[in-house]
């Protein structure tokens, strides 16, 4: 689909959400197959999205307070992350992965945008999150 990579935090679940996205033609990886299963049971929230996004990944999680939460918001401005995180945490990997494809060309489009960003992303859509950073 395009050369966006993307790497699902622990929240997304994993499984289900990947094979669909993977079916769809998207690069995605869970932690748990970047950096095996225990580390990835292990990571800390700012130790995955520095080296995420290093490795040059886009990343999904379901944890919307990422971009509010003084650590994590630091690491997402510090290591320029470009991240999306589903609105509603309840949502099955199904519904994630529909509400991917409903709103795939966006999703694909940041990752042509300047980093750092967090954006929220709903059955509505896209929108951006502010960070709780310098």
């Amino acid at each position: 689909m395009t050369e966006a990579r993307f790497l699902l935090d622990r929240s997304v679940g994993g499984k289900v959400l990947v094979s669909r996205l993977r079916l769809e033609g998207w690069d995605a990886r869970t932690l748990a197959e970047e950096y095996g299963d225990e580390r990835a049971q292990r990571m800390r929230d700012e130790e995955w999205i520095a080296e995420g996004t290093s490795s040059g990944y886009m990343l999904l999680t379901k944890d919307h307070r990422i971009a509010s939460r003084p650590l994590e918001a630091q690491a997402v401005y510090f290591h320029d992350a470009r991240v999306i995180a589903f609105a509603r945490g309840d949502l099955t990997g199904r519904e994630m992965g529909d509400i991917c494809f409903t709103h795939a060309a966006a999703i694909h489009r940041l990752a042509l945008r300047q980093p750092p960003f967090v954006y929220s992303l709903s059955a509505s859509g896209l929108r951006p999150k502010r960070l709780n950073a310098p």
